[in-house]
């Protein structure tokens, strides 16, 4: 499947603090059009995880904005719980990992045996880093040493639990690691009490959890070697990632990982008009969020219509009307 339906176009990087002044100079803004009045179920993440504060800002900015959008927003597991959700008609608007987005999409999410045929993309949002941290006084420095430990993995239909349990079958060392299923909140939690030796996170940074872990002297650790370039050779969802030096206590400097496309998705059922504005207002308020949010720093401009999904009407309208992905 192509990534998006509206083509590419070759683009410069482009960090999100350029991407208002961007779109301003491809002509004339359109008229605001008219967009729903009952407020849109936006199911984001965990607290202690990326997706809930970025959906919380990302919900008040929208209403902040003219006019007005109004978003409920609902916590969630996580990307496979947010997928599900969509399709089951319980959400309007959510976040997804490309891996997530695509195989539930094709009909290849693990426990489900149908496409999920209602998901539609609205933007790729940033390369969202898997963050591996250990608990102070252990001897783990890589992956290869959580062999017989204590490992947080994320709850079951989270990201983080795909992308944790593929990471230990890559290192060859999954059955032999007590897994432990746990929100974001309580990992950390743990982790710092002495009762988790170490804890995944597939996370927008900085992560309120993984600062936590950190600020009590849980050690960041990369995420790299040759299990991991195989890993990245069977699942091209994979992409090299860093985590700059300063976003957590006691980084100082860049940790090496992967990570996984985070997206912005939503039903196909809602209307041209509404998603229309509602990818408008998301570039006008990325200099804003860019400024709490690193991450989205990182943002490729030219990359935002790639999502492994359809993209939906109002979405692709936005995107060809800036000659994006033409």
């Amino acid at each position: 499947m192509s990534p998006a339906h509206v083509g590419t176009v070759w683009l410069p990087r482009l960090t999100a603090t350029a991407v208002l002044c961007t779109l301003a100079a491809c002509g004339g803004r359109p008229a605001p059009r008219h967009v729903a009045t009952a407020p849109l179920r936006f199911t984001t993440g965990a607290p202690g995880g990326g997706f809930y504060p970025l959906g919380e800002s990302l919900a008040r900015a929208y209403a902040q904005g003219t006019p007005p959008i109004a978003i409920e927003t609902h916590p969630s597991a996580g990307a496979v719980a947010n997928v599900e959700a969509l399709q089951r008609g319980d959400a309007d608007l959510g976040f997804a990992f490309a891996d997530v987005a695509y195989l539930a999409f094709a009909g290849r999410l693990t426990g489900e045996n149908h496409p999920f045929d209602e998901l539609r993309g609205i933007a790729v949002l940033q390369l969202t880093p898997v963050q591996l941290v250990a608990r102070a006084g252990t001897n783990i420095t890589s992956v290869a040493d959580l062999r017989g430990r204590h490992v947080g993995v994320g709850l079951p239909g989270t990201g983080t639990a795909l992308a944790a349990e593929l990471i230990l079958e890559a290192f060859g060392i999954l059955p032999e690691v007590r897994v432990e299923r746990l929100e974001f909140s309580d990992a950390s939690r743990r982790l710092v009490s002495g009762t988790l030796d170490a804890m995944f996170s597939d996370v927008i940074y900085p992560a309120e959890s993984v600062s936590l872990a950190t600020s009590a002297n849980g050690r960041l650790l990369p995420i790299s070697g040759a299990p991991v370039e195989r890993l990245r050779h069977d699942y091209p969802f994979f992409r090299t990632a860093i985590i700059p030096r300063g976003t957590y206590p006691g980084v100082t400097s860049p940790v090496h990982t992967i990570g996984i496309d985070s997206l912005l998705i939503c039903r196909k059922d809602l209307p041209e008009p509404v998603v229309y504005a509602l990818t408008t207002r998301l570039f006008d308020i990325l200099p804003t969020l860019s400024s709490s949010f690193d991450a989205l720093r990182l943002m490729d401009l030219h990359r935002s219509p790639a999502t492994p999904i359809p993209l939906h009407d109002g979405a692709a309208q936005f995107y060809r009307e800036r000659e994006l992905g033409r």
